[in-house]
């Protein structure tokens, strides 16, 4: 006589042992980063959604695609498209036609949105200096490779993914 027994449902131990994964843990602490940088800039009405196209264009030195400045931020371009309208009206983004393709738009940051976005690089550089000060360069050495290695893991499954597809 063969039994069929259902998944038992998590005890207590079970759960806290779930809390500590890894992806949980790392979560956790996105989470928390991103609140205490949301606080900060707060006042200024900015958010994380407003405050990361005009630090990726800021980086990256030099007006950039839509669907580029999407991709970096892991975006769909049509999700974009709010967030650079607002920034727009603020003064912070202008843009215009790429002369190679009449079509599709490069989005450059304002003076008044590099200014922004150099303070906002400087206020969020302040506060990861604070959250990782308990840290010895040991322990950030560990932790920036482990965090590329996951992320290179990403694209690895990504193109097996892809392959199969």
């Amino acid at each position: 006589m063969q039994t069929t027994s259902e998944s038992p449902q998590p005890t207590a131990p079970d759960f806290v042992q779930a809390r500590c994964r890894f992806g949980l843990l790392i979560g956790s602490v996105y989470r928390q980063w991103r609140k205490k940088v949301d606080e900060s800039f707060k006042d200024q009405g900015l958010t994380d959604a407003s405050r990361m196209p005009l630090v990726v264009l800021f980086t990256h030195g030099q007006a950039m695609l839509q669907k580029d400045l999407a991709q970096a931020l892991s975006l769909e371009s049509s999700s974009l498209v709010r967030v650079l309208a607002q920034l727009r009206g603020a003064d912070l983004v202008q843009w215009a036609a790429d002369p190679a393709d009449r079509r599709t738009k490069r989005i450059a940051l304002t003076p008044e949105g590099q200014r922004l976005a150099s303070q906002i690089l400087k206020k969020s550089l302040e506060i990861e200096q604070a959250i990782l000060a308990g840290l010895s360069e040991q322990e950030l050495d560990i932790t920036r490779a482990a965090l590329h290695k996951i992320a290179h893991s990403f694209d690895q499954i990504d193109g097996v993914n892809d392959l199969a597809q």
